[in-house]
C-alpha cells in the first residue's frame, strides 16, 4: 500500500492535463478529431494528407489545423509502442528485452523523483532478466543505477559488489561490441557487391576465424549471434551447404556450437530451422529435407516473414521431390495467408513463378489453365530482379515452343542472351549458364531433335554434375533445368509441334 500511495502522490503531481493515449472506443459526434483520423486511416478511408484534411476540415492539407492534428496523433501513436501486446508475435526473449527495458525507464523516472526505494525493485526485475537473456548492455545499465542508489542509502559492501560486477560487464561488453561493429563491416563488404565480395570474402574467412575464438574465450551468446551468422553467409555464398548442414544439426540437436552450450532463452530454433531447411534444398538432399520440412512446419507462425521464407524451401522441395499435391498444398496454404497481401511484390512475383512452374511440372507441358495468377507474357523490362526475370524468360520459352511460335522462342533466347552478358558472368550460376548454352543449342539447330540430342550431351552431363548453387547467385531454379530440358524434347517429338517444325523447315 505504501508504494502505491508514493505512486498516486507522483502521478497527481506531474500528470499531463490531457491524455497521451488514444480512445479506442466506437467513433461518434463526440469523438476528438485524432481518433477519427486515427478511424479513417485503419480502415482505408483515407490514403493522402488532402482526402484526409478535406473530411476533417474541408481544406487542403497544408491547412495548420491539419498539420497540427497530425502531429498530434503521431506523438499519441509513438506513446501506444509502450503498450504493445507482442505475445505470439515475437520470441520470448524479444518479449522480455521490451520488458526489461520498460523497467529501466520505469526506474529512472522514479529515481528522477526520489522513488529510490521502488526504483531499487524495477532495476533489480531488470538486471535479472538481462542476466538470463544475456542482455550485457542492459545489465550495465541496471548495474549503474543500482552503484548510486546503493551510495545513497549507505551500503558500502552491496556497493562493492556491484562495482565489480560492471567491471566484468563492462569487459564483455567492450568484446562484444568489438564483434558487433566487425560483424557488421564484414556483413556490408561481401554482400554490397559482386566486386566487393571478390575483393572482401578472404577478410571475412579471416575474421570469422577470430570470432570462433572469441567464442571459445567467452562463451557469450551475443558472440554467438555474429558468429553463427557470418558462417552462414560466408558458407552459403561459396556453396559449402554440406558444412551449414553438419553445423545446423549440431546446434539444433545439441544447443551447442564448439563444445559451448548455448543460452536456451535465446536460442531461436525457428531461425535454425529455416536455414536448415534451405541448406537440404540447396545441398540436394531432397528427401531428407521435405521429411525435416514437414516434420518442423507447426513451429513457424504464419504472421512472420520467417513462415514464408521456411514455405518457399518447403514448397521447392516437395516440387522437386515431384510431391505435387503436397506442392499444391504448400501454395494455397500461402496464398490464403491473411499476411499475403503485406508481403514485398518481389516475394509475390517468386510465388507467380512456382505456381506456373509447378503447373509446368504437374502436366509435363504448358498448362492453359493458370487462373489466379498474373502471368506476363512480355519480355520484362525491369532489371532489378534478374534471376525473376530469367525464369520468366525460360518458361516464356517453353510456352511458345509448345504453341509452336519459334519467332518469339529466339526472342526470349535472345533476351536472355541480353542477360548473359550483362549479368551471367557475376550473378548466376554454372547451371544457368549451362541451360542457356542448351536453349541456344535448340534455336541454332532450328529446333531439329537429332541434331539437339546429338550437340547437348556433353552440356547435360555437366549440367548434372554441377547442382550446388550458392547464394551469391540470384536465380530461380524452381524445377530443375534437367526437367524442363525433358519437356522441351517432348513439345519437340509433340505431333502438332512437329508438323509445325514441318512447315518451318519447308518454309
Amino acid at each position: 500500500m505504501e508504494d502505491l500511495k508514493r505512486l498516486v502522490k507522483v502521478i497527481t503531481r506531474l500528470k499531463l492535463r490531457q491524455s497521451p493515449l488514444l480512445d479506442f472506443k466506437g467513433v461518434d459526434r463526440n469523438s476528438s478529431k485524432e481518433n477519427i483520423f486515427y478511424r479513417y486511416i485503419g480502415k482505408g478511408i483515407v490514403q493522402t494528407d488532402d482526402e484526409a484534411s478535406r473530411l476533417l476540415y474541408g481544406t487542403k492539407s497544408d491547412d495548420d489545423r491539419f498539420r497540427m492534428l497530425k502531429s498530434r496523433l503521431k506523438h499519441k501513436l509513438l506513446n501506444h509502442l509502450y503498450f504493445l501486446d507482442f505475445s505470439g508475435v515475437i520470441p520470448e526473449y524479444n518479449a522480455e528485452e521490451e520488458e526489461c527495458i520498460k523497467y529501466l525507464h520505469q526506474a529512472k523516472v522514479l529515481m528522477m523523483v526520489g522513488q529510490w526505494k521502488m526504483a531499487r525493485s524495477l532495476i533489480s526485475k531488470a538486471l535479472s532478466l538481462a542476466e538470463k537473456n544475456e542482455f550485457t548492455a542492459h545489465s550495465i545499465s541496471a548495474l549503474e543505477d543500482l552503484i548510486l542508489i546503493f551510495s545513497e542509502a549507505s551500503h558500502p559492501h552491496l556497493f562493492e559488489e556491484t562495482v565489480e560486477k560492471l567491471h566484468e560487464a563492462r569487459i564483455l561488453y567492450a568484446k562484444e561490441s568489438s564483434a558487433r561493429e566487425q560483424f557488421y563491416f564484414m556483413k556490408m563488404m561481401i554482400l554490397k557487391s559482386v566486386n566487393s565480395r571478390k575483393k572482401n570474402l578472404g577478410n571475412a574467412q579471416n575474421y570469422l576465424r577470430t570470432l570462433e575464438k572469441l567464442w571459445d574465450e567467452t562463451g557469450s551468446y551475443n558472440v554467438f549471434e555474429f558468429l553463427f551468422e557470418l558462417s552462414l553467409i560466408i558458407r552459403g555464398l561459396t556453396g559449402s551447404f554440406s558444412e551449414i548442414i553438419t553445423m545446423l544439426e549440431e546446434v539444433e540437436r545439441k544447443r551447442q556450437y564448439r563444445n559451448h552450450r548455448l543460452n536456451q532463452n535465446r536460442f531461436n530454433r525457428v531461425y535454425v530451422v529455416k536455414h536448415l531447411a534451405f541448406a537440404y534444398l540447396r545441398q540436394w538432399e531432397l528427401e531428407k529435407g521435405l521429411s525435416y520440412a514437414a516434420s518442423c512446419k507447426g513451429l513457424f507462425k504464419p504472421a512472420t516473414p520467417e513462415w514464408f521464407d521456411f514455405h518457399e524451401s518447403y514448397f521447392l522441395l516437395a516440387l522437386r521431390n515431384k510431391a505435387y499435391q503436397l506442392a499444391n498444398d504448400i501454395i494455397r496454404d500461402v496464398t490464403i495467408n491473411k499476411s499475403f497481401a503485406d508481403i514485398p511484390d518481389r516475394i509475390k512475383n517468386r510465388w507467380d513463378i512456382y505456381y506456373i512452374y509447378l503447373r509446368l511440372a504437374e502436366s509435363a507441358g504448358i498448362p492453359r489453365d493458370i487462373k489466379g495468377f498474373y502471368i506476363p507474357m512480355e519480355i520484362p523490362e525491369n532489371k532489378e530482379d534478374e534471376g525473376y526475370n530469367v525464369a520468366l524468360l525460360i518458361w516464356q520459352l517453353v510456352y511458345f515452343l509448345s504453341e509452336g511460335n519459334f519467332d518469339k522462342v529466339r526472342k526470349r533466347r535472345d533476351a536472355i542472351k541480353g542477360y548473359m552478358a550483362n549479368h551471367f558472368k557475376e550473378t548466376f550460376s554454372y547451371r544457368t549458364r549451362t541451360f542457356y548454352k542448351l536453349l541456344n543449342i535448340l534455336v541454332e539447330q532450328n529446333f531439329q531433335q537429332d541434331k539437339i540430342q546429338q550437340k547437348s550431351r556433353y552440356l547435360l552431363s555437366k549440367l548434372s554434375e554441377n547442382r550446388i548453387i550458392s547464394t551469391a547467385h540470384r536465380e530461380l531454379e524452381a524445377i530443375p533445368y534437367e526437367q524442363i530440358w525433358e519437356i522441351i524434347n517432348r513439345l519437340l517429338r509433340d505431333s502438332t509441334t512437329s508438323k509445325v517444325l514441318e512447315e518451318s523447315h519447308q518454309f
